[in-house]
């Protein structure tokens, strides 16, 4: 039977973020390097924050696309005390509807495909004409999603409230020290960013001459883009866009035995 023994998986999450969606990995063998190359800063009391926490009670739907982002406005939630039970509230996918539910806030909207276009398809099954959609997320979010529900009709509030920024080397000497004495032979990368950042922090010049044989998996197709743009080659893209389809997907990668839990 194939295993992974003797291969080393680097991920660009924490131990916290990470370890229990991708166990699986480990007990097939599986030396796991967690090498966080993000840090999320929340943005407190913005004036755009402010004004989108006065009008709250207008918004008809939130969408959350992200599990930092869900974590971020709970805590908003609990120290505003905003009402969740008259808004639609959808996630763009299986990891981001989770942290959702085990934080308490009910999902009425999910897409069949968990991307950004999978969201849009969903949301063009709605009458969006003069509904107001608020998105909590990132500083660096991309405008697709805020288009797309702009054509569809709604009234699109996109609002920061965390910042992401290059994690420093100094807080991973230990795990910088596992790479440089066994070259991971499988990379899992979570974001376009946590990708850039990656070869920021381990200073790559050359992307094609550091990765050689090793094996690329990235989280998602949006992922996979940004990748696909060094000139490398992407080896596995799960069908379920999470951590748990990352880690099922390399298992059938390499011909292995998944263990339902």
């Amino acid at each position: 039977m194939n295993s992974l023994k003797n291969k080393t998986i680097l991920i660009t999450k924490s131990k916290a973020e990470a370890e229990k969606s991708i166990r699986q990995l480990e007990e097939h063998g599986a030396e796991i390097v967690y090498f966080p190359t993000i840090r999320v800063l929340p943005l407190a009391n913005s004036p755009e924050l402010n004004d989108a926490l006065n009008m709250f009670g207008r918004f008809d739907y939130l969408v959350f696309t992200s599990t930092n982002a869900v974590k971020i406005f709970s805590d908003i939630v609990k120290k505003k005390k905003l009402d969740l039970s008259k808004i639609k509230i959808a996630a763009v996918g299986k990891s981001t509807s989770e942290e959702c539910e085990n934080l308490g806030i009910p999902i009425n909207i999910i897409p069949d495909e968990f991307s950004t276009e999978g969201l849009l398809y969903k949301f063009s099954e709605f009458e969006l004409s003069n509904k107001n959609i608020f998105i909590p997320g990132s500083s660096l979010s991309g405008g697709e999603l805020n288009m797309g529900l702009s054509e569809l009709g709604a009234q699109v509030f996109s609002v920061p409230i965390y910042d992401v920024v290059k994690n420093e080397l100094s807080n991973l000497k230990t795990e910088h020290q596992k790479i440089q004495r066994k070259h991971p032979g499988i990379f899992i990368f979570t974001s376009p960013s946590s990708f850039s950042n990656f070869l920021k922090l381990m200073n790559v010049s050359d992307a094609d001459k550091f990765f050689g044989k090793s094996v690329i998996c990235a989280i998602g197709t949006t992922t996979e883009k940004a990748i696909d743009n060094y000139g490398l080659n992407v080896h596995i893209v799960p069908k379920t866009f999470s951590l748990s389809g990352v880690s099922e997907a390399i298992l059938k990668y390499f011909q292995l035995t998944v263990n339902m839990v």
